[in-house]
């Protein structure tokens, strides 16, 4: 006897979990305007008004072929905006448009998950640019709202209140917060397993108005043309050649810069000494 083995429908998402994932993704994604290309905030844009629409049941989230072309569309975006699709501002960037698109993709509760979880990761990168206060308190905002999405999917009795569930949210977010400053306070500081390359503010030629120790680090390693001297007549000999930089004489505990004395402008007394020398720089 054969027996036909039927697949069982997907669980549909709860209202009250699409609303806190929508919520969330706007608390997720808008502190990142500073940092992703524009493309991506009106990706996202266009991507809420579709899933609300589709939820409205007037229109069909988009097939196959229409979600291939948002993701080839939006990573040769982030390439024209970023030059490269390595790094951190361009791996930023490519996260925070897969948390946007996964919208669209989003059919059932399995998806509804990645996408929450998705939506804690992005949390997490903000800190990557932003490590203030202020921000660790925002943050917050969006944790809450996507575990309220998390409870709504995970708890039927709650499934139709949108209020109930965020005061759960808020309920085991002040259960975790003594676990939480124990941990920051106590766990040791390990160094990170990997690191993305970030754009380096070191000194390659020149030397500024104010540095600080660590600037010049990689400035006597660099093979660059530092500047150009051209002479009227014959060049000197090496030995001979000395130019003159800033001199940075005051410090303030953190970096070096020029005294006030010495950006005044003033008079040089010159007392010559052999023949005049002409030259451009």
């Amino acid at each position: 006897m054969n027996a036909k083995v039927q697949a069982v429908p997907a669980a549909p998402i709860p209202r009250v979990s699409l609303t806190w994932l929508l919520v969330a993704q706007a608390l997720v994604v808008l502190p990142f305007a500073l940092h992703v290309p524009v493309s991506i905030m009106i990706l996202w844009l266009g991507c809420t008004v579709w899933r609300v629409q589709a939820f409205r049941m007037r229109v069909r989230l988009p097939g196959t072929w229409v979600k291939s072309g948002l993701l080839v569309g939006t990573a040769g975006g982030v390439y024209l905006a970023r030059g490269s699709l390595v790094g951190l501002d361009a791996g930023a960037a490519l996260l925070v448009a897969a948390f946007v698109l996964k919208m669209l993709e989003m059919n059932n509760r399995r998806d509804a998950r990645v996408l929450i979880f998705l939506g804690f990761f992005c949390v997490a990168v903000g800190y990557l640019f932003e490590d203030n206060l202020l921000w660790a308190l925002f943050s917050l905002l969006p944790v809450s709202a996507l575990l309220a999405a998390l409870i709504g999917l995970q708890h039927k009795d709650l499934a139709g209140r949108s209020v109930d569930t965020l005061k759960l949210a808020f309920k085991l977010m002040a259960q975790a917060l003594p676990l939480m400053l124990l941990l920051f306070l106590f766990f040791p500081r390990l160094d990170p397993l990997w690191s993305l390359p970030q754009p380096s503010n070191k000194g390659v030629t020149g030397l500024s108005d104010n540095m600080a120790p660590g600037d010049m680090a990689e400035l006597s390693k660099s093979p660059a043309l530092v500047f150009r001297a051209s002479f009227e007549g014959p060049i000197p000999a090496r030995n001979q050649l000395y130019w003159r930089g800033l001199t940075l004489e005051q410090f303030d505990g953190r970096r070096w810069s020029q005294s006030a004395r010495a950006q005044t402008v003033q008079i040089a007394q010159w007392e010559k000494r052999g023949e005049p020398l002409a030259y451009s720089v």
